[in-house]
């Protein structure tokens, strides 16, 4: 299997974006949150549909944080768990990728 130079960059530069923001996460968890639009915007920005974001949870792969056990409490994720994810997804790609 043969990586590219830019593959490997692209995926070095998400994996340590996902570390920074895990670090977040264990000194300031408040920080870590995003609401639902936004958590939405962003996977749309890295190249998903916003569906997907309900297909993750659906999956296990990703936990919804909810404030309150009210029907209509707002719907918060982490954007750690989400770099992460997303991290692991492209190196599962260009893993796929190089296979064929």
């Amino acid at each position: 299997m043969e990586i590219s130079l830019d593959q490997l960059l692209q995926f070095t530069t998400m994996a340590v974006n996902a570390g920074v923001q895990a670090y977040i996460r264990q000194t300031d968890p408040e920080t870590d949150r995003i609401k639902q639009s936004e958590a939405r915007r962003y996977i749309s920005k890295m190249g998903f549909r916003p569906s997907m974001l309900r297909k993750w949870v659906d999956a296990g792969l990703l936990k919804v944080v909810k404030t309150s056990e009210q029907q209509n409490a707002a719907v918060w994720y982490s954007l750690a768990e989400i770099k992460n994810l997303i991290s692991s997804i492209r190196l599962k790609e260009m893993c796929n990728n190089q296979d064929k």
